[in-house]
């Protein structure tokens, strides 16, 4: 029984906070009859649980009355905890907000009080003007249309009529130019998370076709929504195709409109939260590194202290994009020392997070982690973390991050003298790239040098086959279309390491003086 039941009630109780939990007791008491102490055991009872296991839980409370029609018991305890959050949340967002204010203003003309709901639905239709919520204006303006037929048109005329359809018909334009720009940027975000970095012809060629159709969209008097989703698109389209300094231009074209039109930052903390990482990226990518930390510095005031506005989701975006941009600001600037100080409060994240921690994000953390060890010799270590990455059954297999974690991996085992295991993984590593069909220049190049160095038994061999691939890779760090590999790690500072003799930190340190 234990495995099939559904386990939505345990994993909602598990999501409420110290202060969710003790507004829903307080809530059950005041709104729950007779089947109050049930609920509260039943909800007490599962919060401790360590995972769900219902034939546990029946042995326990075996000839008590809550385990009658136990199904239809969790269903209204769910419920129940729902209606509480709903009261517990009820002024948290402007959309609660106003669709109470709206719902109220129903009530009052059910009552026949119609001059209040007409006062009552202006005001709301300013905070709706406001925030943008167009949608809503939509449902205030067919009310307003119900409160004109019941007055029998008294007190309006013509004119006025005509001002109300007009403003309509621009309400509903927005509406379509906000749609057609979410449906463009989301098959954008669809082609490019599929893809990753744009590496061929044919991609970049599906990805500008796409990208086209926002300049075809009118963007007169366009709304601060409709211009922030147009930024959003075109920044992740030069993003993209490695055309920073564009994607940096639209991150901070968003930035300037967050930061005039206080009521995005207020009403869509998501919305700033998603651009300071992006432009702390795109930042550190440019070498602007104070800029980057600048953004970085706003993105750590972002989290609050206030209990009443904590949520896990944003506890753990928090986490995960705020280490892993400050891995990767640090990475670039060779600091791998203070990457290793990170690692105890990254390894304290991950245990009060665990799985909830999205593994894409995961990753990125890990592979920072892995190649700060890797840079100062640290092979075991390294290793762990890039397992950790290839181990992980969350990450498709077509992410960039888990091809570049198997070319990793071997390096480890090369570097940690695993003679015997390294051509099983390279087979493997060979295999997986077969089957992705899918092999540029470098991947081709670098599993043939790998091939190579497993085989030669001096340095005299090695330094045969390192100084020709030295200058293919000095190549291929220049095309636009492969030089991304090298932005996931410093390959061509590993063969020169290797030929000079010297320590991988050394002469990284050497090409970036």
């Amino acid at each position: 029984m234990s495995n099939k039941a559904s386990n939505s009630l345990f994993e909602l109780i598990k999501s409420l906070n110290k202060s969710e939990k003790r507004y829903f007791k307080v809530y059950s008491s005041r709104h729950t009859i007779g089947e109050e102490n049930g609920y509260i055991k039943l909800f007490d009872y599962i919060e401790k649980m360590e995972s769900y296991d219902e034939d546990i839980l029946f042995k326990d409370f075996k000839g008590q009355a809550l385990i009658n029609k136990f199904s239809i018991t969790k269903a209204r305890l769910y419920a129940n905890i729902l209606k509480s959050l709903d009261s517990f949340y009820s002024n948290s967002s402007i959309d609660a907000q106003l669709f109470r204010q709206i719902h109220s203003a129903d009530i009052l003309f059910n009552k026949g009080l119609y001059g209040q709901a007409e006062k009552l639905l202006s005001s709301v239709e300013k905070q709706a003007e406001k925030y943008e919520r167009l949608y809503l204006l939509m449902e205030i303006r067919n009310r307003q249309k119900m409160l004109l037929e019941n007055n029998m048109y008294t007190g309006t005329d013509a004119t006025k009529l005509n001002q109300f359809y007009d403003e309509e018909k621009q309400i509903l334009k927005e509406i379509e130019r906000c749609n057609t720009l979410w449906h463009i940027k989301s098959l954008l975000f669809h082609e490019i998370n599929q893809k990753g970095k744009i590496r061929d012809e044919q991609t970049i060629l599906q990805v500008k076709a796409i990208a086209d159709k926002l300049d075809e969209t009118d963007m007169t008097n366009a709304s601060v929504n409709a211009r922030y989703l147009y930024h959003h698109a075109k920044g992740a389209y030069y993003f993209a195709l490695n055309d920073l300094e564009c994607s940096f231009h639209h991150l901070k074209s968003n930035f300037a409109l967050i930061e005039k039109h206080e009521m995005l930052k207020e009403d869509k903390p998501n919305y700033y939260f998603s651009l300071l990482t992006n432009l702390i990226h795109v930042a550190t990518k440019l070498k602007f590194y104070a800029e980057a930390r600048t953004y970085l510095d706003k993105l750590k005031m972002l989290r609050s202290n206030d209990e009443s506005t904590k949520t896990l989701d944003l506890e753990i975006k928090y986490f995960s994009s705020a280490y892993s941009l400050e891995l990767f600001l640090l990475s670039e600037q060779h600091d791998y020392k203070k990457v290793i100080e990170l690692v105890p409060k990254i390894e304290e994240g991950y245990a009060l997070y665990g799985s909830q921690i999205n593994s894409i994000r995961k990753a990125y953390i890990d592979f920072k982690v892995a190649v700060a060890y890797l840079y100062r010799g640290e092979y075991s270590r390294s290793l762990n973390w890039i397992n950790g990455i290839l181990n992980e059954s969350k990450i498709d297999q077509k992410q960039d991050i888990y091809c570049f974690s198997l070319l990793i991996s071997l390096i480890l085992h090369y570097e940690l003298k695993n003679t015997d295991y390294l051509p099983y993984a390279l087979h493997s590593v060979k295999r997986y790239f077969k089957s992705r069909n899918q092999i540029y220049q470098f991947e081709a190049l670098f599993l043939k040098l790998i091939n190579q160095l497993s085989k030669s038994e001096n340095f005299f061999e090695l330094e045969d086959k390192l100084k020709p691939v030295e200058k293919e890779l000095q190549t291929l760090a220049k095309d636009p279309k492969e030089k991304v590999v090298f932005e996931y790690f410093d390959f061509l500072g590993w063969v020169k390491c290797k030929l000079q003799r010297k320590a991988f930190s050394e002469v990284c340190i050497e090409r970036n003086d």
